[in-house]
């Protein structure tokens, strides 16, 4: 036992020889020897590795370029996962992110995850094998389904601005119902999908002025503003005045955007909505209705009265402009009081309670009757 256990001891330096030998002979016995024939024959055990020796082939020798080009793609497709999915998650996923998210999740585990594991490794190299794919074009395979997997990620991604503008119409829908919590959602939802969607904080800056959170709504018509929305001038001019009583920074704003319409034939404009751009006649008149009451508070009543009657010009039945112009004739020198009751009557049988502004100054043209009547 004892001769038995030397002579394996002596005969294993001599068959490790041997082994590095025939490994160096692995590409001639390969090319010479029908192996792959003889192994369906005699069914060797995988522990048999002088039965696996393959003929490399000639594209096979560049692998490893495969290989070190695949590792880097792999981590860029599972940053461009984690990317796009917390957008969609921020504020908790509704049925379409909750979608996006487990559609990405199944890339990431397959796209980055099971090529970075022994486990994913094999089911991948099974997948190849039934697609009866040549071993010599693995890694290639492996390559083309990484880039293909990036640029479909960067293909989603590109599209996110357009899902983002979806979140917006049905925010737009939401608020056309009254539901306000829900239309905040949507528009909160569209601005991280796109933060520079300029109509999505426009809306948003509405809902929060429904809302009464002020602060919140002049932060959204700022950004809007300085995205080049040309409604937020208009919004954002109408906090200023009737918040901030700062009628000189309402006006500076007002100034600006109506520039920029009277010059958009020259000049390119960028609107909020379609909807803006469908009617510019009722854009055009809020900017000369809240211009000419930045001007009413800055008591330059000539200019104020100038900017009102063009509003009144593009609409005769809006009620604001009625409503300030019989302020500013009321002001100004006593001759002009008597023009005022006409304004007053048109301020009173245009305005609408539902609207803030207009169910003061209602109360105000009530009062101003009421007393020319007495009188």
């Amino acid at each position: 036992m004892a001769e038995q256990s030397l002579a394996a001891k002596q005969a294993l330096p001599k068959l490790s020889s041997l082994d590095d030998r025939l490994r160096q002979q692995s590409q001639v016995i390969a090319q010479m020897v029908p192996l792959e024939q003889w192994r369906e024959i005699v069914a060797p055990l995988d522990s048999a590795w002088w039965w696996q020796l393959e003929k490399v082939h000639p594209w096979a020798k560049l692998d490893w370029l495969w290989k070190l080009l695949t590792v880097p793609i792999l981590t860029l497709n599972f940053a461009l996962v984690v990317a796009i999915s917390s957008r969609f998650l921020a504020g908790g996923p509704d049925a379409i992110g909750a979608f996006a998210v487990l559609g990405q999740s199944l890339v990431a585990m397959f796209a980055a995850g099971a090529p970075l594991t022994k486990s994913g490794q094999q089911i991948i190299e099974r997948s190849l094998k039934a697609l009866r794919l040549p071993k010599y074009l693995w890694y290639e395979a492996k390559l083309a389904i990484a880039v293909i997997i990036f640029l479909a990620l960067l293909g989603f991604q590109s599209s996110l601005p357009t899902i983002s503008a979806s979140y917006v119409r049905r925010g737009t829908a939401a608020q056309s119902a009254q539901q306000t919590t829900s239309a905040a959602a949507q528009y909160q939802r569209a601005i991280k999908l796109n933060p520079n969607n300029m109509e999505a904080h426009f809306r948003l800056g509405t809902v929060y002025e429904d809302l009464l959170d002020i602060d919140q709504a002049r932060e959204e018509y700022r950004i809007a503003m300085l995205g080049g929305c040309i409604e937020a001038y208009n919004n954002l001019a109408r906090l200023y005045i009737v918040n901030d009583q700062d009628y000189v920074a309402a006006r500076t704003l007002l100034r600006q955007g109506q520039s920029q319409l009277e010059n958009r034939d020259s000049t390119e404009v960028t609107y909020c909505s379609q909807a803006a751009q469908d009617n510019l006649v009722a854009l055009e008149y809020t900017f000369f209705t809240n211009l000419g009451w930045a001007h009413l508070r800055l008591d330059n009543l000539p200019d104020s009265e100038s900017q009102l009657r063009e509003a009144i010009k593009l609409n005769e039945e809006g009620a604001a402009p009625h409503c300030l112009l019989a302020q500013v004739l009321e002001r100004q020198e006593e001759k002009d009081l008597r023009a005022a009751i006409p304004e007053w009557n048109k301020c009173f049988e245009y305005a609408r309670t539902l609207n803030p502004d207009e169910e003061q100054w209602l109360d105000m043209a009530q009062q101003r009757l009421s007393q020319w009547e007495s009188d």
